[in-house]
């Protein structure tokens, strides 16, 4: 079983680098090194288990190994597809050590939809678990089930491959999902470096993660993948908590898909005391005045960090922090800065950029950004792919932009 092998059950109270120079600045490189300090150190915790940091960094080089063995090469796609953070921590890590490409595939998605990210990533191999295996089972691609004591025991009776680990910081680490509605999908290639630098800015304006930071979120969402590298970087444990998302949330950090977080204030509501999160952290689609003011509401005394990350994306495009103690309006628009490394831009129905505070799609480029778009997207500019977020935005005269809803082709 996989809790003998991910964890322990909790008791109480193209352009290579130098390996020595550059893997500490690769994720894999930068989650190994947390793992030499800091070997039982919790990694992951989910329900009564625990992965430790040396536990996840020796899993992760035997299924790399295997990766190897069947063929896997610099630069390949590989499917995640797994069940829970354990899993799919140890399938991210090792795809990364192998030199390949995470291709996280979002939960709740039909057979099709599934499927059609395969056929956009180009993908042959998955990483899944016995309870998503079946989605694949018809597809003519190789299957490595995380969850399988079988497979575990086969990758240990051998040894780990020397040339791992082949990442490298320029080197693409993620091909994220933009669009799933099984007529046409896009995928952003995100290098190391990039989500490396997000990270670290993410640490600049907002602090360490902490000791612990919570998700409410299946494995391979924008918000547990954004929480889990940024809890890594921090040497921090990353507490999965899908079947209670207000719990444990005392003196932590939470990281929320933005539009989840509606529901999870309706539970803290019903509290008679609610837990007081240090941060709450929302990533994804626009934080409405509205649900600022809510959370301004019931967690006074907690910071509200809200990451624009459009279209299934991960790092930001634009930040806005509202300090505790702090009450909003619930009226107007969301209005955002862009995030570190980041510009953004207002163009029109031709791709110009729109000045003056004249409405079209609100766009961005940056160092922290994906660097290319595959599938259906644009071809890349200088300095990087233009990336469309879908949404209709203005500049304000200060400089900030002002989200006004869908754009016109995105809207219903």
């Amino acid at each position: 079983m996989l809790s003998a092998e991910l964890g322990e059950s909790v008791r109480p109270g193209t352009r290579r680098q130098d390996h020595q120079t550059g893997s500490v600045r690769t994720l894999d490189g930068l989650f190994t090194r947390a793992a030499r300090r800091h070997p039982r150190a919790v990694a992951v915790r989910e329900g009564p288990y625990t992965l430790s940091y040396g536990k996840a960094d020796l899993l992760s080089a035997q299924l790399a190994t295997a990766l190897l063995s069947a063929d896997v090469q610099l630069g390949d796609p590989v499917l995640v597809h797994c069940a829970d953070h354990r899993q799919a921590l140890v399938a991210h890590l090792a795809v990364m050590k192998a030199g390949g490409v995470c291709v996280p595939v979002p939960a709740g998605l039909t057979v099709g939809q599934t499927r059609r990210i395969a056929v956009v990533s180009g993908a042959d191999t998955v990483l899944c678990s016995r309870a998503t295996q079946a989605v694949w089972e018809q597809a003519r691609r190789r299957r490595f089930a995380v969850d399988d004591a079988e497979l575990w025991k086969r990758l240990g009776a051998r040894p780990v491959d020397r040339a791992l680990p082949r990442s490298a910081p320029a080197e693409p680490a993620y091909l994220l999902a933009a669009r799933t509605d099984g007529a046409c999908s896009s995928g952003h290639l995100v290098d190391h470096r990039a989500w490396h630098l997000a990270m670290a800015a993410r640490s600049d304006q907002a602090g360490p993660a902490g000791r612990t930071v919570v998700v409410a979120e299946h494995p391979t969402g924008p918000a547990t993948l954004s929480a889990m590298w940024w809890a890594f970087g921090s040497g921090s444990t990353l507490d999965a908590r899908p079947d209670a998302p207000v719990a444990g949330l005392d003196g932590a950090v939470a990281v929320y898909d933005s539009q989840e977080y509606a529901h999870v204030l309706d539970a803290l509501a019903r509290e008679p005391r609610p837990p007081r999160p240090r941060m709450v952290l929302l990533v994804g689609a626009p934080c409405a005045p509205g649900l600022v003011a809510r959370h301004a509401e019931i967690l006074p005394t907690t910071v509200l960090r809200a990451e624009f990350a459009p279209g299934g994306s991960v790092l930001p495009w634009a930040v806005s922090t509202h300090p505790a103690e702090q009450g909003t309006s619930c009226g107007g628009s969301p209005v955002v800065g862009a995030a570190p490394g980041v510009r953004l831009s207002v163009r029109g129905a031709l791709g110009e950029d729109l000045r003056g505070g004249q409405p079209g799609e609100v766009c961005a480029r940056g160092r922290t950004l994906p660097f290319d778009v595959i599938g259906d997207g644009p071809a890349p500019g200088r300095g990087g792919a233009l990336l469309r977020s879908g949404f209709a935005g203005r500049r304000n005269p200060d400089g900030g932009v002002v989200l006004t809803g869908l754009s016109p082709a995105d809207a219903p």
